[in-house]
């Protein structure tokens, strides 16, 4: 990879917070709450909710527990989530 074409992190950041935001809300929208909010969010991954604000603000990265959490509360592909691909999440 070229160095003109790495992504700085907090591009990357930047990008999974906004997947992060998207998620919460398809999944709010599959369980019939479509205004899930982050602090509602944040209970069902067993965490604060300002904790989880900042990775939806992309002020922090989650780990790899939080990471697991998602995963299994939502079912999504992590991959997807940390790749980009959320389609196929």
């Amino acid at each position: 990879m070229s160095t003109s074409s790495k992504l700085s992190a907090s591009s990357v950041r930047s990008a999974f917070s906004a997947r992060l935001t998207m998620l919460r809300e398809a999944y709010g929208r599959s369980v019939g709450r479509p205004n899930i909010t982050r602090k509602e969010f944040a209970e069902l991954l067993g965490l604060e909710a300002e904790r989880y604000s900042t990775y939806e603000r992309g002020t922090r990265e989650p780990p790899l527990s939080v990471l697991v959490e998602i995963h299994t509360v939502t079912g999504v592909n992590l991959n997807g989530l940390i790749a980009g691909d959320i389609d196929k999440a």
